[in-house]
């Protein structure tokens, strides 16, 4: 990978600059436009929509309609393909990533090569708890987390995270869904979110993991019966992990608004969406229950279906469904 620790662009899970995916945006609101049009409405001159709008063209996004006016693709159709090359890699990364442990569990290669000394195993929760405590000390850019119960660790301690934050060190967690099916797993997520990190929801993660910087990878071990990783600084191993993170996180539903790439400020929501509308509005585009979402929030089952008919209303939308197409479109979950 590039530069990870620089904020995602917008347009991570797309491809496209940021000036291109706002152009796509603006005529999937409508039926076609001109480059005049689109240059009035969004800001921009003439000749840089003109370029965008041949970025678009060649990467599929866009088709002409007319000399001068353009039509925008249907996403299904566009990206499509595309997530699907990306799942099949995110597969692929995951049996590589698989294979190498095998290989690790059998021992030493056939040259006779010991490569252990790169390779370190931890078993039970409180040496585990009390060796990630250290790896985390040691972060200087970026760690990155795959969060999936069943949780065998406390939450980590808040002093020593916010310290880790005020160094400029970003965290960065992406959580199973299968965290909200349990209240205890829960307190994990409510705590993080208090801390401000990055965070992001995926249907389903295939193992347990942390990675600090583009160093340390730190791999659950899924076959002992009792709480045990491996820790190594492998340089292969730690490039997969770290594709694969990449690779999940591109696809996964922010939690709120993330910052654009070389800003301080975040992709911000329409007017009357604040960060609770947004936070709830990702956990019922992640499939969760009016129910489950109130659990969550700490807040009435019908305090929920009220905010949800609120913004209903305010997208201007008659369906649960039409609410979250909205809602991806136009930024409100980032």
């Amino acid at each position: 990978m590039t530069d990870d620790v620089r904020a995602e662009p917008h347009g991570a899970a797309t491809g496209l600059g940021v000036d291109s995916e706002r152009l796509y945006r603006m005529l999937l609101a409508r039926t076609d436009a001109s480059v005049g049009r689109l240059a009035a409405e969004s800001g921009l001159a003439e000749g840089d929509v003109r370029a965008a709008l041949a970025e678009l063209v060649d990467a599929g996004f866009v088709t002409m309609s007319a000399d001068s006016r353009y039509r925008a693709v249907a996403p299904d159709i566009v990206l499509g393909g595309r997530l699907a090359t990306q799942l099949e890699t995110v597969r692929f990364g995951y049996d590589a990533l698989r294979e190498l442990l095998e290989l690790h569990r059998a021992g030493p290669d056939r040259g006779g090569r010991d490569d252990r000394g790169r390779w370190e195993q931890v078993t039970g929760a409180v040496a585990i708890q009390s060796r990630l405590t250290q790896l985390r000390k040691t972060a200087e850019r970026c760690v990155r987390t795959f969060v999936k119960p069943p949780m065998v660790l406390p939450v980590p301690d808040g002093e020593r995270h916010r310290e880790l934050q005020e160094r400029g060190v970003r965290c960065r967690m992406l959580f199973d869904r299968s965290i909200f099916d349990s209240d205890p797993e829960g307190t994990h997520l409510r705590h993080h979110l208090e801390w401000s990190d990055e965070i992001r929801f995926a249907k389903r993660l295939p193992l347990k993991l942390l990675l600090i910087d583009e160093r340390t990878a730190v791999i659950e071990d899924p076959g002992s019966d009792k709480p045990r990783v491996l820790i190594t600084g492998n340089e292969s191993v730690v490039r997969l992990t770290v594709e694969l993170f990449e690779l999940l996180w591109i696809n996964a539903i922010p939690a709120r608004p993330e910052a654009r790439e070389g800003t301080g400020a975040r992709t911000g929501p329409a007017a009357g969406i604040d960060d609770d509308d947004v936070l709830l509005l990702s956990l019922l585009i992640a499939g969760l229950t009016d129910q489950a979402i109130a659990s969550k929030l700490g807040i009435g089952l019908r305090t929920v279906q009220r905010r949800v008919r609120d913004l209903m209303d305010l997208a201007e939308v008659d369906t649960r469904i039409q609410l979250g197409w909205h809602a991806a479109k136009h930024g409100w979950v980032s």
